[in-house]
């Protein structure tokens, strides 16, 4: 009987089980009649036989009420048929129901049941039943992922274990949440848990049509029905729009305005709601193209709202064109906070506009002071608005060119624009990039004034005290420099910024005093600098002493003198580091090169088993701790040449680095060099400060070579988090950039506009300096001229048919060996960003 029922012959099934019955008429045999009546009723039911099979169920129900239970399965398949989800779900309320009664009514809940509400609302079903609060919390769910984005918290779903007869409805809520996130692999990863059995694994084709996944298959007329509800006519929209893309890269006219008309049309038809957004979209492209606008408003089918939105997509596709041109992009940005204002993006003093303000004076801030003057006045004077951008505009948006109608420049210049945005939204940042800027272009009033704000806005920073107090010691008013001192040591006394400005502060009122030569108030200072417990840390006590020795000199006490120049040379356990101590001392103190001479000796005592490198590194390090720069005297030269020229011992990083500074000062190029390929030869961490001290000190002629190890050095730095080695790059760009050297015309270039720099590059330029030691010689076949390429190909020519002049490969200069020259890294071009992406 049982192997007819698995071969679908439930007629025979029947038949056979009477039969046996008939014979037996044993409880046995009666339930394999029972057996056998249940399996026809649900191939009836399956049939569509749905009266057949009700009145079946109910004539053996009568007949053999004592094998019921046996008909649990039927029974659940005949309540359920008629649409009666009371009587299905009534049993479920009987704590005593048996298990497989249980089990069946939950398996036809979770393969046919596809009405949450109904099961949520049942009245047989107790409100605090687990299928009941289940349901309500997924049709709740459904609700809010179907009518707007929705947090990851909301849905967790803890009312629906994965246990439970919905638990794969729960599946789908969380796959249409993500459809609507854009997160096609999480929806995806959704459908894959959803039981194939299920009622709502009848929406996984659907789903997967809508994702795009695969080729598509034909479906069903309902399921394409709901495709194309929820996703409109994407297939037409996107082909217009992929053409459009296609007809902006060929920048031909014609072409253009055909694909503008058609990708509208289709936008109009499959998603009325971005046809606007479509539109701006198209007229920014069109204005970077310089495509007649009438035109383009008439394949458009009519002209684009200039909203906030607008102007941040104008303001957006300018600063990432291949010439951006700053001052423009700040007028663009100008008009988006006036609408997003007007239209309630933000308000008028708020941190988003905190924000815009200083974007824009970010904008500002790589052009130098002079340039950034006259291309102001000259846009002042040019400047016309944007009146033309507001034909045939709604009566709110012209209301907002209108309220400007008296232009504010005020966006292009950065001074007003850092006030703006501290004034809104005081904070660290924001005030050190004013002072920094304020700085590097402006006198000390400037910046004095700007450490000023900075200290009533924000005054328990120490950050504008000890820049005041630096700007009152440089102008000399160290009483000044003192209460401003004093004033920050009450703030944080035991922050080693502030430790450091103590010291220094004592040592440049030392070296005032010994200038005006009066050594009484010298002795004090010394003494109030012993005082302090930092200065007797490292080998600070050496330059104690060495301002001492110099006092002595001033008072002609020539033996004191020579005994402090024994006792620093203890000190620094290096007679010839003494020497220079004290010849540092005493030019910060203002003594003459003749009483210099007098008192120490200019020629080198060491043995060939000592190291002078190792003598220069310490004082140099010791002097900048002291806040003084080192001059190395010119005899030295020589023999720190040879000492580096065989390695650099047992120098440290820093030392290395302040070393190479000190010969840049004596604009000792090739000994900065030198240094530089010993200092990247170390290699760790500290290769992009010998790298940007390469830079330096390569030759004028090495423009190439020089621009790749600054822009290494600003990745490196970002890289690794070094704003100290980023901030000397940028300023060493912006120098290079400075109108003093136009006649260097080819660095005027676009490379300079991002200095990114992928692992690989990097890699190279590491690898080209490291094998590169000697400086380079100027060769006439790396001169360029400004003349044009003919002068060039012409020097090219001469070299290669005179035999006199050696060819790069001869010479082995390293622009023989540098790598493939790299393409030049440009910001995206607004032709880069398809429309396609922009609106899906």
């Amino acid at each position: 009987m049982r192997s007819l029922v698995a071969k679908g012959k439930t007629k025979a099934a029947v038949e056979l089980a009477k039969e046996i019955h008939k014979r037996c008429g044993r409880p046995e045999s009666e339930a394999l009649l029972v057996d056998a009546y249940g399996a026809r009723i649900w191939s009836l039911q399956e049939a569509g036989l749905k009266k057949e099979a009700k009145e079946l169920f109910e004539l053996v129900r009568a007949r053999h009420s004592g094998s019921s239970a046996r008909l649990v399965h039927a029974s659940v398949l005949v309540s359920a048929s008629d649409g009666n989800l009371d009587g299905l779900l009534r049993p479920l309320g009987d704590p005593v129901l048996p298990v497989e009664t249980r089990r069946a009514i939950e398996k036809f809940v979770k393969d046919e049941v596809c009405d949450l509400n109904a099961v949520a609302q049942c009245a047989t079903l107790a409100a605090d039943h687990p299928l009941s609060t289940a349901a309500s919390a997924l049709v709740k769910a459904f609700a809010a992922v179907t009518t707007g984005p929705v947090e990851e918290p909301a849905l967790a779903l803890p009312e629906v274990s994965h246990r439970s007869a919905l638990a794969s409805w729960k599946m789908l809520v969380r796959a249409v949440a993500y459809f609507y996130r854009q997160d096609d692999q999480a929806c995806e990863r959704c459908l894959e848990l959803i039981d194939p059995a299920s009622a709502p694994a009848r929406l996984i084709p659907a789903m997967r049509t809508m994702l795009g996944a695969g080729t598509r298959k034909r479906l069903p007329p309902a399921t394409e029905s709901l495709v194309e509800r929820v996703c409109g006519n994407t297939a037409s929209l996107r082909g217009a729009l992929q053409t459009l893309d296609s007809a902006f890269q060929t920048i031909d006219q014609v072409e253009i305005l055909v694909a503008i008309q058609r990708a509208t049309v289709a936008c109009s038809l499959a998603y009325p709601e971005l046809l606007e957004r479509l539109r701006q979209h198209i007229s920014v492209r069109a204005l970077e193209l310089q495509l007649p606008l009438r035109k383009v408003r008439a394949a458009m089918g009519g002209p684009s709202i200039k909203n906030a939105y607008f102007w941040r997509l104008l303001a957006w596709s300018e600063e990432n064109s291949r010439k951006p041109m700053e001052l423009l992009i700040c007028a663009h940005w100008e008009q988006f906070r006036r609408h997003a204002v007007a239209e309630g993006w933000f308000q008028e003093k708020s941190q988003e506009a905190a924000a815009l303000y200083l974007h824009m004076a970010g904008l500002l801030l790589d052009m130098p002071a002079e340039m950034l003057n006259n291309l102001r006045k000259s846009f002042m004077a040019r400047f016309s608005g944007f009146e033309a951008y507001y034909e045939d505009q709604p009566p709110a948006i012209r209301a907002v060119e209108t309220k400007g109608k008296t232009p504010d420049f005020y966006f292009l210049s950065p001074d007003e624009l850092f006030e703006r945005a501290c004034s809104i939204d005081p904070h660290r940042e924001a005030f050190d990039q004013w002072l920094n800027w304020a700085r590097e272009e402006y006198d000390w009033q400037v910046a004095d004034y700007v450490a000023e704000r900075w200290h009533e806005a924000l005054p328990h920073h120490c950050q504008p005290l000890l820049y005041l107090m630096e700007s009152a010691e440089n102008r000399g008013a160290l009483n000044k420099a003192t209460a401003f001192l004093e004033e920050v040591q009450k703030l944080d006394a035991v922050n080693p910024e502030v430790r450091r400005a103590a010291l220094r502060l004592l040592v440049f009122r030392a070296a005032r005093h010994l200038r005006q030569r009066k050594p009484h108030l010298v002795e004090q200072d010394l003494a109030a600098l012993e005082a302090l417990p930092q200065a007797q840390e490292g080998d600070r006590p050496a330059f104690l002493a060495a301002l001492r020795w110099a006092c002595e000199v001033i008072r002609g006490n020539t033996e004191l003198a020579a005994s402090l120049l024994s006792q620093i040379g203890r000190l620094l356990r290096n007679s010839d580091a003494a020497v220079l101590a004290c010849r540092q001392a005493g030019k910060l103190g203002g003594l003459k090169q003749a009483d210099l001479d007098q008192y120490l000796r200019q020629e080198i005592s060491l043995d060939s088993a000592d190291s002078l490198a190792s003598a220069v590194a310490r004082v140099c390090a010791l002097v900048d701790d002291m806040g003084a720069t080192l001059t190395i005297p010119k005899s030295w030269h020589g023999r720190l040449a040879e000492e580096l020229a065989k390695g650099s011992g047992k120098l440290e990083s820093r030392q290395m680095d302040l070393l190479g500074k000190a010969a840049l000062r004596d604009n000792q190029r090739e000994l900065a060099y030198l240094i530089s390929a010993r200092g990247l030869g170390m290699g760790g961490n500290t290769q992009a400060r010998f790298l940007l001290l390469r830079a330096r000190a390569l030759p004028e002629w090495e423009v190439d070579r020089r621009n790749d190890c600054i822009a290494a050095v600003v990745e490196l730095g970002r890289r690794q988090r070094d704003l100290a080695v980023i901030k000397e790059a940028v300023e060493l760009r912006r120098a290079l950039r400075n109108p003093m050297w136009s006649f260097f015309w080819w660095l005027d270039s676009e490379s300079w506009h991002d200095s990114s720099m992928t692992t690989e590059e990097i890699n190279a330029v590491l690898q080209r300096e490291q094998r590169f030691c000697a400086f380079p010689e100027q060769q006439a076949s790396r001169l360029r001229t400004p003349f044009g390429e003919n002068t060039a190909s012409l020097c090219e020519e001469e070299l290669e048919t005179n035999d006199e002049f050696p060819t790069l490969e001869d010479a082995a200069h390293p622009a023989a060996e540098m790598s493939p020259p790299r393409e030049k890294r440009q910001k995206k071009d607004l032709r880069d960003f398809p429309v396609t992406e922009d609106l899906f």
